[in-house]
């Protein structure tokens, strides 16, 4: 024994000396030799590249396209010039509320929107210089103008509806056929903070002779408007031909449209980054460090690096690129120094009013994405010198080891070897050992003559099952092959003899030990193994005196089918979030322990252009965007969520368990942001963000019932859906109240149009002069009880934006049932309504002429004036009655929109005064004198006069004598299926009262 330990020491101490020598030197090579320095240096450049190649871009941006008012500034000035001239008035006359102000801005109104169209910005604005109003003690006046936006510049439809009016007096909006915001005012309020205003006129008053781009100013958080979503403002003044300054000409830039030109992702390829764009405060001294003005920025690490930080302090590393900057700072909330590269942005000339402005650009990375890869090479090498020095010293006591561990090695698998078994040792390359194994082999072969019965009958089943027999007198185990290949399926075995020992080695495989089998009858046991694939086994033991009998079973195929049809049965299968009745299960039993909810929250949530996707680019990248949907939510939802997908684009969310709404309120935004933040690739290679609407309701405030919660944000989302989509709307009860019928309407709706349930029934049109049926209008009646009239289906059509179908519908079903009594129709003409603000596709249009065209010149199509008219609809209208030989009647005149505006445009052939003019005109004098006023007026222009809702005898004579063309009401019939005739006896007083008019106008 002393004299194997003394080769030992020989050959291991020289051999650990050798191995320390070699790990030290090669350490010292690497770490001196300044390789980690260098990939950190590199690090630094590619990223300093990609914010100066961003910043670039940037700056292009903001000087050649969204501040390029050359081509529209001088045609502006001119045109206000003109009717001022026109006018005999100054500028001082531009004041809120007059005429001359409005004129204007209806003139340069087209001018503004091409100019916001070609400088693809989301908003501009025109203040006018005027005499102000003043409206507080503060100094904050009133000034007229124009501001109109567009939170989608990239598309535009071909007509104006994306755009929204936010400042101008209403007349102005109705001329240019803009919708007004939720958030709209015909003025501008001007405070001294109003620097989008004060600024640009300020620096031109001071320098006359300053050209006007030179007295631009880019600025940010002006009181532009108070309500609206925060932006960027780039002001220039107006100016006339003799000096005067008129005002003042901008742009808007919304935040969420300036983070798309910051795309974060470009910065690190693990998408770690993010932009910052900022203004640099200069007043400080050098050693305070740098503080920056955050203006916007674009990834979404930045909120976890600094939260909501508004201002940054960072400290200066270098100088870099000339005048760009290596600069840090250390961001508490990730708990480590955050590095950034800062770019300025040339925005002004030198030497003009805003020069010194400093705007500048950061791309931001945290240490350890920025440093990462020389960190990672660093740990590789450290790591390959432990393991290095740990082979070296594990092959070194290896050899020292190796000729005493095989000599002992085949001693003990001599001595434990089973009896029944042949017996194999492997060489260890010893002669005389070898020999010795050799001889040991034959007789084991000559000895093992008996094999398992057991292990033969189990062989032949088709399960895989395993046996084993515990002899504790005999300190031995049996076991058959199928235990061994149940603990190690992978590999092939045979029956073996074991020890106690031995047996409880592979016992704690299992997780179970010797005395467990005593007492155990059946168990199921989840086997993980680090290489992965579950696997169960089912374990079973009966005992026999002292004996145990036990069989183990592969269980594996029964198990994993279980558990998927029970996830098939909670989760959904496109998205693998949650299904309805799993979230229905799961957010009930929260609900059950209401001392743990403490504020709680239900979302809502309904992916908006999911529609446009799947017909655009088909249902599997339909499928898609809501897999990206459903990902951000599970990568956004915390351990006091709960998420799951409803239905095809509609997910709930179940926040709990948090103590203020606050937090609550900052997780559901962190959800929108990376919502709107995710980018999807599309088959054109463009990309898509994922827009949502948000409806969310509150635990306890409006409920304490989850089914209500439920049914409150989904009102609160049909209201977001149906006004500003992409929003988040909390549940208002007086909003529910009033318009809780519209959301329950809507699929009544859907099955009014999708099963066509309407009818239409003809009301007589009476030809006073020949006392005949002139035509018929064609009265819509719907076919439901929840929307009982026509009125009702057109509320719930224009909040659901489905006036469109209704347009279609009315069309295709009236002329269906023209053509159905056609032959009671010969020679009569047929009004049918027709809503003024919308037409017919011309594929739509062409197939209602190939189908009815024969009945074309008998159709006279009723234009509502109360409700507003499109410009381009209605000229449409106009030309395709001029083609078909068709005729417009100008329905509901005295209850609408636009008067004779709307009359001198249309010049219809026809006019219908509506009822609230004829009742009872036979008893209001002043009615009388007002209607006969119109008989007067629509002669001379050569209209025939309609007048409807005639319920009396006495209202049908005094319209005879006020000299009405035509006449319809359940005087003479109410609407009916089938086309009626008239009254006899209202026709025979009709024809009573045209003889005596006659007489009288003979006698006369």
């Amino acid at each position: 024994m002393l004299k194997k330990r003394s080769v030992f020491n020989r050959i291991l101490i020289p051999l650990i000396i050798v191995q320390i020598f070699q790990i030290s030197l090669f350490g010292m090579l690497v770490f001196n030799g300044g390789v980690i320095t260098k990939l950190d240096r590199n690090a630094e450049e590619i990223l300093n590249e990609r914010v100066i190649n961003r910043k670039n871009y940037l700056e292009n941006e903001m000087i050649q396209r969204w501040s390029n008012f050359s081509i529209y500034q001088t045609k502006i000035e001119e045109e206000i010039e003109q009717q001022l001239a026109g006018a005999e008035m100054t500028v001082a006359d531009l004041v809120p509320g007059a005429k001359l102000t409005s004129d204007i801005l209806k003139t340069i109104g087209p001018d503004l929107i091409a100019l916001m169209r070609r400088n693809t910005v989301t908003g501009v604005f025109l203040v006018f210089e005027g005499t102000p109003l003043k409206i507080s003690e503060d100094g904050a006046v009133e000034k007229s103008g124009l501001y109109l936006r567009d939170l989608d510049p990239i598309n535009n439809p071909y007509d104006n509806s994306d755009l929204l009016m936010e400042r101008s007096p209403t007349d102005v909006a109705q001329a240019l056929g803009i919708a007004m915001d939720v958030g709209w005012s015909p003025r501008f309020k001007i405070t001294a903070e109003s620097y989008f205003y004060n600024n640009p006129i300020q620096a031109i008053r001071s320098a006359p002779e300053l050209a006007q781009e030179d007295a631009g100013y880019w600025g940010y958080g002006s009181t532009l408007n108070e309500a609206m979503i925060k932006t960027l403002t780039y002001s220039q003044p107006l100016v006339a031909s003799d000096g005067t300054v008129l005002g003042v000409l901008g742009i808007s830039l919304a935040d969420d449209y300036l983070k798309t030109m910051l795309p974060a992702k470009e910065l690190l390829s693990d998408q770690s980054g993010s932009y910052m764009l900022a203004i640099l405060d200069e007043s400080q001294a050098a050693a305070e460090g740098l503080t920056l003005q955050k203006v916007t920025h674009s990834g979404g690490v930045f909120i976890a690096m600094f939260g909501e930080a508004e201002e940054l302090v960072f400290q200066m590393d270098q100088e870099i690129s000339g005048s760009g900057a290596l600069i840090h700072t250390e961001a508490l909330k990730l708990k480590q120094r955050i590095y950034g590269s800062m770019q300025p942005l040339d925005l002004y000339n030198t030497n003009v009013p805003f020069s010194h402005q400093r705007w500048v650009l950061v791309g931001l990375e945290s240490r350890d994405a920025l440093y990462g890869f020389s960190r990672k090479i660093q740990n590789t090498i450290l790591t390959f010198m432990i393991l290095s020095m740990l082979v070296g010293l594990t092959a070194t006591i290896y050899a020292s080891y190796r000729p005493s561990r095989q000599i002992g090695a085949l001693a003990r698998k001599v001595r434990n070897s089973d009896p029944n078994r042949p017996i194999h040792l492997d060489p260890i390359r010893i002669t005389e050992i070898d020999q010795l194994s050799q001889a040991i082999e034959e007789l084991s072969k000559s000895v093992a003559e008996n094999s398992s019965r057991l292990s033969q009958i189990i062989g032949m089943l088709s399960i895989q099952i395993g046996a084993f027999e515990i002899d504790p007198a005999k300190n031995s185990v049996f076991c058959t092959s199928g235990f061994f290949d149940a603990l190690q399926p992978q590999q092939s075995h045979e029956d073996q003899m074991l020890t106690l020992d031995q047996f409880s080695d592979h016992l704690q495989q299992l997780n179970l030990d010797l005395g467990d089998l005593g007492r155990q009858r059946e168990k199921l046991i989840k086997l993980e193994p680090q290489s992965g694939g579950a696997r169960w086994l089912r374990l079973k033991t009966a005992a026999l005196g002292q004996t145990i009998l036990g069989v183990i079973q592969d269980v594996t195929a029964e198990m994993v089918e279980r558990h998927r049809i029970e996830y098939e049965r909670d989760y959904d299968v496109l998205t693998n979030l949650l299904n309805r009745r799993a979230f229905q299960r799961f957010a009930q039993e929260r609900f059950e322990h209401p001392e743990r909810l403490k504020i709680t929250a239900f979302m809502m949530m309904n992916l908006d252009n999911l529609k446009y996707i799947n017909d655009t680019y088909g249902h599997d990248c339909g499928d898609g965007y809501i897999r990206s949907a459903a990902d951000v939510l599970r990568s956004n939802a915390g351990s006091h969520e709960i998420a799951a997908r409803m239905s095809g684009d509609e997910f709930y969310v179940l926040f709990y368990g948090y103590d203020t709404d606050f937090q609550i309120r900052q997780k559901i935004e962190q959800i929108r942001k990376a919502m709107a933040a995710y980018e999807m690739d599309l088959p054109d290679g463009k990309r898509i963000r994922i827009r949502a609407s948000f409806g969310v309701s509150w635990y306890p405030k409006d409920s304490r019932n989850l089914e209500e919660l439920i049914k409150y944000a989904d009102f609160a989302m049909y209201e977001i859906k149906n006004s500003v989509k992409g929003g988040i709307k909390n549940f208002e009860i007086e909003s529910y109240q009033k318009d809780s019928f519209m959301l329950h309407s809507s699929e009544d709706l859907n099955r009014l149009i999708e099963n066509e349930l309407i009818d239409f029934v003809f009301q007589p049109i009476i030809d006073v002069a020949s006392q005949t049926v002139y035509g018929y209008e064609m009265l819509m009646r719907p076919k439901m009880e929840k929307l009982p009239t026509p009125s009702a289906v057109l509320r719930i059509a224009r909040a659901q934006s489905r006036l469109y179908q209704i347009e279609h519908l009315t069309w295709f079903k009236a002329m269906e049932t023209i053509d159905r009594y056609h032959e009671h129709l010969k020679g009569k003409k047929l009004f049918i309504n027709s809503i003024s603000s919308l037409r017919l596709t011309p594929e739509d249009l062409a197939e209602l002429d190939r189908r009815y065209g024969q009945y074309n010149s008998q159709v006279v199509i009723e234009l509502t004036e109360s409700e507003k008219m499109g410009e381009q609809a209605t000229l449409h209208k106009r030309k395709r009655c001029v083609d078909q030989h068709q005729e417009i009647a100008l329905d509901d005149y005295g209850t609408g929109y636009n008067g004779e505006a709307t009359l001198l445009d249309l010049m219809p052939n026809y006019v219908k005064i509506d009822m609230s003019i004829i009742r009872g005109i036979d008893q209001d004098l002043n009615c009388r004198e007002f209607y006969e006023g119109l008989v007067v007026y629509f002669r001379s222009r050569h209209i025939k006069i309609l007048a409807e809702g005639v319920e009396t005898r006495a209202e049908m004579e005094v319209l005879i004598e006020c000299g009405t063309d035509y006449m319809q009401g359940f005087y003479f019939r109410k609407g009916e299926l089938i086309p009626p005739t008239p009254d006899p006896e209202a026709m025979e007083e009709l024809r009573k009262a045209v003889k005596k008019k006659k007489e009288q106008r003979s006698h006369g």
